[in-house]
């Protein structure tokens, strides 16, 4: 705004800015992307994009294509998706066996069906750990979320939640909103040290731990939003981090 001002020697009614920063939004994600970016870049606008109002991931202006930001959504059911087991050979064959050696297959035809094995299994122990949390009587609940939204991210198959989303409402953590500046207070607590290595794009994150983007402080999120707020903050540094570092 203050370029243009200066720019243009005028100022302009509120809702001018409004309609550029959804142009220059929508041509952001209109840019051909290849491979990773296709998630990443749409990620990192939406995490921006939540400070400026809530709902429909913190689109500023309704002529955005609010369906570009799918590609998130896109890309976690593929890679959260189980290929199937082809063959029932695997399980028959091994089902009464003492040892691999007393079947009669070959290890690396069977490795794709071991690797799905391996996947129903690290989905069924996360459905047992997240069956019985539950917010405990003397926890705080945004740092409750907070760890929720880190252990998520930090899973040894990252995929391992079929629905991320779907976790924390399953959480059912109810209470009304609370200021960002007092979320700040509550998780930070005596601590002041300051971790600059937070992505720009993790927003919420860096006003919390990196004391930057203080003009958000008064902004109100509930215990909910905030959690998913912080998960798709950690999901791209994890993924920027994964692939690009």
């Amino acid at each position: 705004m203050q370029v243009i001002n200066k720019t243009t020697e005028h100022t302009y009614p509120a809702q001018v800015y409004r309609a550029l920063s959804g142009y220059v939004v929508g041509l952001a994600l209109l840019t051909d992307l290849a491979d990773l970016d296709k998630l990443l870049y749409p990620l990192a606008l939406r995490n921006v994009l939540k400070c400026h109002q809530p709902g429909s991931a913190g689109i500023i202006n309704k002529c955005i294509d609010s369906s570009r930001f799918d590609a998130i959504e896109d890309y976690w059911c593929k890679h959260a998706e189980i290929p199937a087991i082809e063959s029932s050979d695997l399980l028959t064959e091994l089902y009464d066996k003492d040892s691999w050696a007393d079947s009669s297959l070959e290890i690396e035809d069977q490795f794709e069906n071991i690797k799905s094995l391996v996947k129903y299994f690290c989905r069924s122990e996360f459905g047992k750990d997240y069956a019985a949390k539950t917010l405990q009587a003397n926890q705080e609940v945004y740092t409750f979320m907070n760890n929720v939204a880190n252990d998520l991210t930090s899973r040894d198959w990252l995929y391992a939640a079929e629905d991320p989303v779907k976790v924390f409402k399953n959480l059912h953590v109810s209470g009304g909103s609370a200021t960002l500046s007092t979320i700040k207070t509550r998780l930070r607590g005596m601590d002041g040290n300051i971790n600059t290595n937070i992505e720009k794009t993790s927003v919420f994150r860096r006003y919390i731990y990196s004391n930057d983007y203080q003009e958000i402080g008064q902004k109100r999120v509930s215990p909910l939003h905030f959690g998913i707020a912080m998960f798709y903050e950690l999901l791209y540094e994890c993924l920027k981090s994964e692939y690009y570092e």
